[in-house]
């Protein structure tokens, strides 16, 4: 028998889906659910915020296009409220001001929709237990704010991979804005990497 993406037996991983289509939500849980990985549903950002106002969860696979309140509501809220979690933002189109505002939130890893069940266990692999490799650290240490750590490990690869090279470019020109530059310029040159900012491109 299937195990239910609701409950589990061997607890290891708290894994949190959010979606408001069901088939979705279904099939992410069951490429996730493992012997040691639980995953638990939420069919909206405001259900979302209340599970992890009441349980704790080491990751969280969250659509970006949601009523009532979307993934970038729920991550705003988050963050206000001094909840860091690691999440993966999911969507069949990333805008650049949906990426800016996500990055400037500490959220650097994207899937596009449709995603494959091998891409959600890869990147859940990679932001729970990231390899040694600088790619998975410099993604990291974006991850927990700092960014300038970050970029020192991505221009070390950015010669070598262009997914490094697209997370250098972004993350240089986020740190460099300053105060008074305009958001549209900032933007604009995030709109030139969108496509490649997403973990199931990077193949």
């Amino acid at each position: 028998m299937s195990p239910s993406p609701d409950k589990g037996s061997s607890p290891g991983h708290r894994v949190l889906v959010v979606d408001d289509e069901p088939t979705l939500r279904l099939g992410f849980a069951y490429a996730l659910t493992g012997r040691t990985t639980v995953v638990e549903t939420a069919a909206s950002g405001p259900l979302a915020l209340e599970r992890l106002a009441d349980s704790s969860y080491d990751i969280m696979f969250l659509d970006l296009r949601m009523p009532e309140m979307d993934g970038l509501g729920v991550i705003e809220r988050l963050r206000a409220r001094g909840d860091e979690i690691p999440i993966v933002l999911c969507s069949a189109a990333l805008s650049p001001n949906a990426a800016v505002r996500a990055i400037r939130h500490r959220v650097v890893h994207f899937l596009l929709k449709p995603v494959r069940p091998a891409d959600l266990r890869q990147v859940m692999a990679s932001v729970l237990d990231p390899a040694i490799d600088p790619l998975p650290k410099a993604l990291e240490a974006a991850r927990k704010g700092d960014r300038e750590n970050a970029i020192r490990l991505l221009e070390l690869e950015a010669s070598k991979c262009r997914y490094a090279a697209c997370w250098h470019r972004v993350l240089k020109a986020i740190q460099e804005m300053r105060p008074d530059d305009d958001l549209a310029g900032l933007e604009e040159r995030v709109r030139s990497n969108l496509v490649l900012l997403a973990f199931n491109s990077a193949a």
